[in-house]
């Protein structure tokens, strides 16, 4: 009786690798399962965009990196509730512009102190108006950044207020860069959204390997220009002055359309204890003066417990308690408006 003909070297080396490459795959699969199960994976989703370089995913319900806390983006792609583009009657509508500090990094909804803000002026306009806030802050946006999307997103919803927080001081993402550059910068936004899609991504790349990550993170957002070829002709000799500007801009741009505006300073750990104003603030106190619009300094109401209102081993973003005090800040020093919010 013949044998069978053995498969050929070259046959047998395809089925071992392919043997192999599923069992691979098969482990991969298995930890992504195990990693999700422990809470990893499922961060927020950008949706690149050719004007604002990355905006958050519309209708997405994730987790913040840093202590879990759920997050909902919603059909507008601001982190909340969904809201009627067009102002309801009889709502005050508050608009919080800012980074990864206004979205709440390591915060739920109800943490933040734009959400608390609402409440508390809620309380001290009574029965008049349902206040109504749109948290649209974004990760790494500056302020050329923000003043696009107000421009040309959020003038058409109205807001009574708005409140600037802060932004992303190391990079000048405008309408003034090249077509190459837009370009360029769009397929970083989706490579990170293909990572971020996995858990084993956050663990190993954001968590296990942080310092790596931390080296490496240049080749996504936020970019640190001075160690990334690809802005050493965008960044500009004197950032201040592109900031600055783009503040005034956005500050007039909101009184022209009769809302109003507000400048406020978060300040990092370091700048409770500094001897020379930061110069955030000392640009937001120079806008304030130039167009008569309010500026709310926080320093002195966080200055007191200093580190025990950040997050742990986080000099710049703030915790429950932190964003509770700058809520405060902020009822305190604004005065309720004196007409309705619809007039």
């Amino acid at each position: 009786m013949d044998s069978k003909p053995k498969p050929s070297r070259r046959k047998q080396l395809l089925q071992n690798l392919a043997l192999s490459a599923a069992v691979f795959l098969l482990c991969l699969a298995g930890a992504e399962i195990v990693l999700r199960w422990l809470g990893y994976g499922n961060l927020e989703i950008y949706q690149p965009d050719a004007k604002l370089y990355w905006r958050l995913k519309p209708e997405q319900d994730c987790f913040t990196k840093i202590d879990r806390k759920p997050v909902h983006i919603n059909s507008l792609g601001t982190r909340g509730e969904e809201f009627a583009p067009q102002k309801p009657a009889g709502t005050f509508r508050i608009l919080s512009l800012g980074d990864s500090r206004t979205f709440g990094w390591g915060l739920s909804q109800r943490e933040t102190y734009s959400d608390r803000f609402g409440q508390l002026w809620q309380a001290r306009l009574g029965s008049s108006n349902k206040v109504e806030v749109i948290n649209a802050g974004v990760n790494a946006w500056s302020y050329s950044q923000m003043l696009v999307f107000y421009r040309d997103f959020a003038t058409a919803w109205q807001p009574d207020l708005v409140i600037l927080g802060e932004a992303n001081l190391w990079t000048q993402f405008s309408e003034q860069n090249s077509e190459v550059f837009v370009k360029q910068f769009m397929s970083r936004v989706r490579l990170k959204n293909f990572l971020r899609r996995f858990a084993l991504y956050h663990y190993i790349v954001e968590v296990k390997l942080k310092n790596f990550y931390e080296r490496h993170r240049t080749k996504f957002i936020p970019v640190d220009p001075q160690q990334d070829s690809l802005f050493k002709e965008q960044q500009q000799n004197d950032p201040d002055a592109v900031f600055r500007t783009a503040i005034q801009d956005l500050c007039s741009l909101v009184k022209s359309n009769r809302a109003q505006p507000v400048l406020l300073f978060l300040p990092a750990l370091d700048d409770l204890t500094a001897t020379n104003e930061s110069r955030v603030l000392q640009m937001k106190r120079t806008v304030a003066e130039r167009l008569q619009v309010p500026l709310v300094d926080t320093t002195p109401r966080l200055r007191s417990e200093g580190k025990t209102l950040y997050l742990d081993a986080d000099p710049v973003h703030f915790n429950a308690a932190g964003n509770e005090r700058i809520a405060a800040a902020l009822c305190e020093s604004l005065t309720p408006p004196a007409r309705p919010a619809n007039p």
